[in-house]
């Protein structure tokens, strides 16, 4: 039900969703069967609540479209840079032999989304918290690649470390190893925001009427548009950058990324009671960022970032100890040489 009362009142979901944490914690410390029975009366007023707000309200058209563009753009936009990121690595460097296997990862992931969804409704029926560890699960393992990717990336920022690279990569194929990795991290980047957005929709076509499905699909078609155009954008622009620029701006895109989606890990682990739930004294939510007021959700997103701090003390100590040389080298394109003086 706090899917469902997502477009109408965002403020109830959220609470709904702190009531349903707080009475489990309360079960799992063997409070007073006094203080339990107290707060399942509140919740239970408010899934009353929320009850009546699916009754009762009628979406509009102009509601419905605006939430169905809103929906795809939100869930799309963290997979569409995760593949974009990927695609312009590969072609900044040359290899453009490792493409098919990044769109065959998203593509399958497409499919695979839809399907999981289907066999959901016909064959199997997934609870909550079954779906919520899948989310979590992939959520998670796509942060810790991203993190990693990031950190990489930003090695080969300087000029003395591209070229190592190229020296190195250029004339051979990366291994079977290395591209089926980029299709996995393809695959697990777009799968979570497949489902679940497949999910936002089901939702969501629950509260229109036969007549307004026009609506809901006009706000995928403008969302599926926006992102299209979004993308070749992202690509067109992006490699024109110059390669240092190129890959300091997709190292922190990354480990923005990697930030957002180990918050969300987290709050999808927590929700299928996986992980322990410790709030902060001050409640908040951030769903862009994927913060919310926990210890747990907090203290792993701050890892991300204390990874990457440590990492960039490390790397700058390396480059103050390199050689002069080694630090002021100029970057090349994969193909370009460098030009000697008549």
């Amino acid at each position: 039900i706090t899917v469902l009362a997502l477009p109408q009142d965002k403020a109830l979901r959220q609470t709904l969703e702190a009531d349903m944490m707080a009475i489990r914690q309360l079960l799992k410390q063997a409070q007073s069967p006094g203080e339990v029975e107290s707060a399942v009366s509140r919740t239970l007023a408010r899934l009353d609540d929320a009850d009546r707000l699916l009754s009762e309200s009628t979406l509009s058209n102009a509601t419905l479209f605006s939430a169905s563009l809103v929906i795809l753009l939100r869930e799309g936009l963290e997979a569409l840079l995760v593949v974009i990121a990927l695609v312009t690595v590969l072609v900044r460097t040359g290899r453009r032999d490792g493409l098919r296997y990044v769109h065959l990862g998203w593509v399958t992931a497409l499919v695979a989304g839809v399907a999981t969804w289907a066999a959901a409704q016909s064959l199997v029926s997934i609870s909550g918290a079954s779906r919520e560890v899948m989310e979590g699960v992939a959520a998670l393992l796509a942060a810790v690649v991203l993190l990693y990717v990031g950190i990489w990336m930003h090695s080969k920022t300087h000029a003395a470390q591209w070229q190592a690279y190229i020296q190195q990569h250029i004339n051979s194929h990366l291994t079977a190893g290395t591209l089926w990795g980029l299709a996995l991290l393809a695959f697990i980047a777009v799968y979570r925001e497949v489902f679940e957005t497949v999910l936002f929709y089901q939702a969501l076509l629950t509260q229109a009427a036969a007549a307004q499905y026009s609506s809901v699909f006009s706000g995928f078609v403008a969302g599926t548009a926006l992102l299209a155009v979004l993308a070749w954008l992202l690509v067109r622009y992006s490699v024109k950058l110059p390669i240092a620029r190129f890959f300091s701006v997709t190292t922190y895109l990354l480990l923005a990324l990697a930030f957002i989606l180990m918050g969300k890990a987290m709050s999808a682990l927590q929700e299928a009671d996986l992980i322990g739930i410790t709030p902060l004294p001050v409640s908040f939510e951030f769903d862009w960022v994927g913060v919310k007021s926990t210890w747990q959700g907090i203290m792993a997103q701050l890892s991300v970032l204390v990874v990457f701090l440590v990492f960039l003390g490390l790397a700058r100590r390396q480059r103050k100890n390199a050689p002069v040389a080694e630090r002021s080298g100029e970057f090349l394109e994969p193909g370009v040489s460098r030009s000697k003086p008549e």
